[in-house]
């Protein structure tokens, strides 16, 4: 019997120490590649995470990239074509996993499926379609009115071709049965700072990064593309209250290039969920207006198929292809 109970102990011991004993193996500073120029939320994301991580890397640093343009696909090219050795990790937008393979037109430098090990899911962002406060609109009805009264005198931002900002806006233009110039730039901060400033007219933005311009007055919240409306602005409604169906929101994960070995795939899934599951950091994000969504690696690659499947829908009926 006290054979018995060494042996499970350890046992038992021996899965508390595999973190730790991968965490010897980090032999240099790792990078952690941001797919979006400085300032945004994902780039909050990825400094909040190389924080957090930073314990856990055997006392090298994690090193901050950002790796902007192509959709996201210049830092899932990045990290593809790293060494597959757990020292390279990008955050990657679920969206961009999800939808580019299935969208018309789209040169896609790396296959996700193939050159891509999921990691770990990590948040879900709010989504608000703002613009300008002086426009002569305040309501997605009197937006769409306006649109169909003047077409092609609206723009629209988008960050990317296959982003979700292209596919919302691409939508609401099928959907609505108006035409807008749709204007790409490399991420949310840019966009709005344009649109602020009277140079574009319309974005859907990523909440965290519009609601202090929103309660300055800067930004007028026209609707939320989620599925339910959003306590930090409860008065403004949603855009399937006017289009039925039209939800989409916006996750963030964590990738590695494909080959990357089993052990490391466990090390780094096993330290975001310790890290995030932290009552600190839980309260961190709540802060910051994101829902924590982590777990298991095979439940990200799950839900990414989903999302595939759900997208490809309306990617079909909408007739959506990159580049519009």
């Amino acid at each position: 019997m006290l054979h018995s109970l060494l042996v499970s102990l350890a046992v038992a011991a021996s899965f508390l120490i595999v973190p730790v004993a991968r965490a010897q193996g980090v032999s240099r500073d790792v990078r952690l590649i941001v797919p979006f120029a400085p300032g945004g939320t994902v780039d909050l994301l990825g400094r909040l995470l190389a924080e957090g991580l930073a314990p856990m890397a055997n006392g090298r640093a994690i090193v901050v990239e950002n790796r902007s343009g192509a959709g996201t696909f210049v830092a899932m090219q990045a990290v593809a074509q790293a060494p597959a050795d757990g020292h390279t990790l990008s955050l990657a937008s679920n969206a961009v996993l999800a939808t580019a393979p299935v969208m018309p037109g789209t040169a896609m430098p790396i296959d996700p499926d193939k050159a891509l090990a999921p990691v770990v899911n990590l948040i879900r962002v709010p989504i608000v379609l703002v613009g300008r406060p002086q426009a002569p609109y305040r309501t997605l009805q009197e937006l769409v009115s306006f649109a169909k009264a003047h077409p092609g005198r609206l723009n629209i931002g988008q960050s990317g071709a296959g982003s979700l900002t292209h596919l919302l806006a691409a939508r609401l233009g099928h959907e609505a049965g108006i035409s807008m110039v749709e204007v790409q730039y490399r991420g949310g901060t840019p966009a709005l700072l344009d649109v602020m400033a009277g140079n574009a007219d319309l974005y859907f933005s990523l909440l965290p990064e519009s609601l202090p311009h929103i309660r300055d007055g800067r930004l007028r919240p026209i609707a939320f593309s989620s599925a339910e409306r959003n306590p930090n602005l409860p008065d403004v409604p949603l855009v399937q209250d006017v289009l039925p169906g039209f939800v989409g929101d916006t996750a963030y994960g964590l990738v590695a290039a494909a080959g990357t070995p089993p052990e490391w795939i466990s090390f780094w899934n096993a330290a975001v969920n310790e890290f995030m599951d932290r009552p600190e950091t839980r309260e961190k994000m709540r802060s910051l207006l994101w829902v924590p969504v982590n777990g298991a690696a095979e439940a990200y690659r799950g839900e990414i198929a989903r999302d595939r499947e759900s997208w490809g829908h309306v990617i079909r009926a909408a007739g959506i292809r990159s580049g519009g």
